[in-house]
Formats: structure tokens, sequence, C-alpha cells
């Protein structure tokens, strides 16, 4: 704004009078530009101490996102800044991502002796849920606490999101469970605090508990149930979730669109996904990278690539997340050379700086592809240092080749970086086991038992009329664990009947080749397909979820039992989707 454009009869500094810079703060309070020169006329002015006038003057400020001098007015103001003011510029900071400022200026303003109150924390706890500030957020907890304003349900919410956002659900249900009443609000953020720990049946089951409290669910609401069910491969849920929305005519937007794009795809519905993703009237770039990532998953990097091409085409520009997607549909089926191609694209053209989930897929690409001295090559001359993740990618490789000696060498690397993690050590213990040398095996249980590392369990689960069963290795605890068994038995008869072969070389231990052979047969993922085999129709498919990389010998064998039921059976495993179907999987055995 111009100064010319200010009235001419005001321009001077010592005429001014306070309805008259009130005014003009009015008219120009849009105006940083305008903003300066009218604070530099009051600082002018008889009125440069005025604390009404500073208020209004560092509001302007405020509203147009100007953030250091109000910040400057607020610590110079003459005696005590209004409470008002300060919750305004904490609430600014928070909103223009300065979150430590944020909890900064909280702290600045105990202690020039203001007393906060409700309209503070819901200021001040985003920010700490922001910053991932746990304990910054624990202390102003016990200050809303103090200052009785917990029971306030907008401040109990925040605090619930803030422990949500910073990992602490346990402490997030104290806070719920305490408050005296709960809207909408509270639950979403309880649920989304639920969803984002990973403990999606407790998300789903607060879901249950709200609905009997007789609340009407929002968007955000079922944006928190589809990424509960597309987590536990609750398919039956899911669709559940997809009619209430479709009966209670709520607008899909794209957050929903693309939360519902992302249940179907992890529950092993990619067509469904797909159908969603084409019907939605609007598509932003979460919408295309969750179809595209959809894709990715489930080793349809053609589908991928096209996807990608005509999201460009309608002209929404990818984000790192999009490759990811991209780059792991390439390694899933091998294909080196467009992994290459897309990620120089992803650098050169749309200048993306290559994160570590971009380095982890290119190695690990090479690594199934079986350039495993190029894949350490690629590590070595990245431009970020690279975190146990990445150096994963190539220890599976070095598993996958039978590779001891690159292994030996990558694994040092990876306890260096991440020594914590169970998953590293079985993964070399597999390496050794697989090379017979069992002396290998017996030092990685001995480096996990001296630095108490403990190997969490693997399991398999499959949904079975809208109910999760879940099994661990020779699960007996499910109630029809004898039929289950016996139903292995026959299918094992059956399928080495066609030409099955145990793969004995999965098992990590010292025994002979029959013992090796009953072990694998009590695999998680066996139990769940023999008992949804059970439980359900003729021709049905069977969709299981799997919480480790499914070994050899069970991925083998699921090709064997799909011919010999007739069935489609999907596994979901760690690292991707496996389609059985009349005896070969989607993967073409390259996983």
């Amino acid at each position: 704004m111009e100064m010319s454009r200010f009235p001419k009869t005001l321009l001077k500094p010592y005429e001014q009078s306070l309805k008259a810079l009130l005014s003009l703060l009015n008219r120009y309070s849009s105006s940083p530009r305008a903003l300066l020169q009218l604070h530099a006329m009051i600082l002018k002015s008889h009125l440069s101490h005025h604390p009404f006038l500073l208020t209004r003057l560092a509001h302007a400020y405020l509203s147009c996102n100007s953030l250091s001098r109000p910040t400057r007015i607020l610590f110079n103001f003459p005696k005590r800044a209004p409470l008002f003011l300060w919750n305004e510029t904490i609430k600014a900071h928070a909103r223009n991502g300065r979150f430590r400022d944020s909890i900064g200026l909280y702290d600045a303003m105990l202690a020039g002796g203001a007393t906060p109150n409700e309209f503070t924390f819901t200021f001040v706890f985003p920010a700490c849920a922001a910053a991932r500030a746990l304990s910054d957020g624990r202390r102003i907890h016990e200050h809303a606490v103090r200052f009785r304003c917990l029971s306030n349900v907008f401040v109990a919410t925040a605090a619930v999101d803030m422990y949500g956002k910073c990992g602490e659900v346990g402490l997030a249900r104290q806070v719920f469970d305490g408050m005296p009443q709960r809207g909408i609000a509270s639950y979403n953020a309880m649920l989304a605090g639920y969803v984002s720990s990973g403990k999606c049946e407790e998300a789903i089951s607060l879901f249950d508990q709200m609905q009997k409290s007789g609340l009407q669910y929002d968007a955000t609401t079922m944006v928190s149930m589809l990424q509960a069910c597309a987590s536990l491969g609750a398919l039956h849920k899911g669709r559940w979730v997809h009619e209430q929305i479709v009966s209670s005519q709520m607008e899909i937007n794209v957050h929903l669109g693309a939360a519902l794009v992302n249940m179907y795809a992890r529950c092993g519905c990619i067509e469904e996904s797909r159908s969603v993703f084409n019907e939605m009237p609007r598509r932003d770039l979460i919408s295309w990278t969750a179809i595209i990532c959809g894709y990715g998953m489930h080793g349809l990097p053609e589908d991928a690539e096209l996807l990608f091409n005509q999201m460009v085409h309608c002209g929404v520009m990818p984000d790192s997340i999009t490759f990811v997607g991209v780059l792991s549909g390439f390694s899933h089926k091998g294909m080196v050379n467009k992994g290459r191609e897309y990620f120089k694209k992803m650098t050169d053209e749309y200048h993306i700086k290559p994160t570590l989930e971009h380095y982890s897929c290119m190695v690990d690409m090479l690594g199934r592809a079986g350039r495993l001295e190029e894949a350490e090559a690629f590590i070595r001359t990245m431009l970020v240092d690279p975190d146990a993740g990445v150096w994963g990618g190539l220890l599976n490789a070095c598993k996958i080749y039978g590779n001891v000696k690159l292994g030996e060498r990558v694994v040092e690397e990876i306890l260096r970086l991440d020594p914590c993690n169970a998953g590293w050590y079985v993964l070399m213990s597999n390496i050794y086991a697989t090379a017979r040398l069992w002396d290998g095996v017996a030092k990685m249980r001995l480096l996990m038992k001296e630095r108490k590392v403990s190997k969490p369990p693997g399991w398999s689960s499959i949904e079975i009329n809208g109910q999760r069963h879940v099994f661990l290795v020779f699960d007996h605890s499910h109630p029809r664990s004898e039929e289950i068994y016996r139903l292995l038995k026959y299918l094992e008869e059956r399928i080495r009947a066609a030409g099955y072969v145990a793969e004995t070389k999965c098992v990590l231990v010292n025994l002979d080749e029959e013992a090796k052979e009953d072990m694998l047969c009590g695999h998680s993922e066996r139990l769940a397909i023999a008992f949804g085999i059970l439980s359900t129709k003729e021709g049905e498919v069977l969709r299981v979820i799997k919480n480790l990389r499914v070994c050899v010998d069970c991925h083998a064998a699921t090709k064997f039992i799909s011919k010999i039921v007739g069935r489609e059976i999907i596994v979901r495993d760690a690292n991707r989707f496996h389609h059985f179907r009349d005896g070969v999987c989607s993967c073409g055995d390259f996983w």
C-alpha cells in the first residue's frame, strides 16, 4: 500500500488522534506495507504507548500473518499485555508452522505473570502436537489441570489430540475417559490417535462405543475408520463403513475418497479400489497417489505408471509419496531400468529431493534383481546417510541370493544404527541357516540374548463374517483347531501328490528333514488358510493378512493349495500382495 493512499491530513505524526489512527487501522489492516507505515506514525505520536491502540495494531499484523512485529509489540508492551493478544500470537505462530515459537510464547506469557485460559490451551496443545513435543505437552497438561481448564471439552479434546499425535495413546485415553462430556471432535481425536499408533482394533471398538452413545459420525470419523480397516485388512467392516457413507448421503470429498481407495486396495480388492477412484467427482494429489500406491503394492507397476502419466496429463503434479508408490511397484516386478528412469525423472524433471524411502526402493529393486554389489555401491554414494531400512533392503537381497559374506558386512552397518530391532538378527540368522552355518545362527541368538532383544511373534489373520481370527505359529488356541490341523494334514498329502516339495531351508534350527517339514506345516498363514476353507463357501476368495514376509515354503504350498481347492487366495504380507490362483502367484515367484 503506497503512502500516497493515506489521507494527506493524517500524515503529520503529532496531529493524530486515537480515533483517526484506529480508523486507518481498520481501513488498511489487510496491507502489511501500510501497517508498517502506520506503525511508524504511531511510534512518533503521543499515543505510542496506548494499550488499546497497540493491541489493535498487533492484531492487524497477525491477521496478515506477519509475526515478528506483533511479537515485539507483545514483549515491549506497557505494563502487562492483554491475555487476548498473547492467545492470538500463540495461535498465529502455530498456524504458520512455527510450533516451537508458539510454545515459547506460552512460556513467556506465564513468566510475565499472565494466567492462561481455555483459549490459551486450545492454541498451544496443537503446537505441541505438531512439534511432537511430548514433554512440553505433559507439562502444559499439568497447567491445564492446575488452572482448572481441562474440564472444558475443547481443551480436553486438544489434549487427547496432542497425546495421540505424540504416540501416547494410553495418556490420550486417560484424558478422554476423564472428560465429563464428549463431542464428535473428542471421539475423532481419540480414533485418530489409535489409528496412528497401530491400535486399529481399539479404534473400531471405540467407534462402536461412540455409536451406542448416540453421537452421529462425520467424514473425519469415517476416514479414521477406513484407515483402521485398511490396516487390519477388515474388508467386511470397511464395506459396511462405505455403505454407511452412501446411505447417510455424506459427501465423498477427496480425503474420504482417498481413504476408500486405500482401504479397498489394502484389503486386497484392487478392482473395487479402482471403481471408487473412477467414481470420485474430484481427484487431488492424495487420491491419485492412493490408487497409484495401491497398484504398486499389488505388483501391477504397468497400471501404476499409466495412472501416473494420466495424473500428470490432468495437471496434477506428483510429490515424493507418489514416486514411492511408482518405484515400489517397479521393485516388486524387478523392473530396474524403469526404476532408474523414474528416479531420474523425479530429481531432474520434478526437482524432488530423494528421501530415504526413495533410496530404499532403489536398493530393494537392485537387490531383488540380483545386483547386490551395485546396490551396495548405490548406498555408499547416497546424498544422505542411509538408515537401517535402506541397508535392510540389501540384507534381504543377501538372504534371497544366499550371499553370506556381504550379509555379514551389511548387518554390521544395520546393528550399529538399529541394535534393538529383532528383525535384523532374525534375517541374518535366516542367511546363516540357509547356508547351513549353524554357528552363525547361534551367534545371532547369543547377540539377541546379550542385548535383551526379543522377536515379536509372527501372525496371520483372516476375516470371516466380519470377525477377525488371528493365528500364531503352531497355534492350538482356536476352537476349531482339531479340524484345522486335520484339514492341513489332508492338504499336505494332496499337494505332495501334485508335486510339492518342502523348502526345508526355511527352518532356522538344525533338525532332521522330517522334523523341519513338520515345523513348516504349522506356519500361521497355513492355519489361517485352512480355517478359511473350512468357514467359507466353495469358490469364495480367501484373504489373509500376515505381519511378516511370506516364507518360500508357504508361498510354494499356497500355490498348490489354490489349485487343489479351486480358490483364489490373496495374501498380504509385510511387503506386498500375492494373488494365488490355479497354482500360480501374481508375483511370478519374484518377491
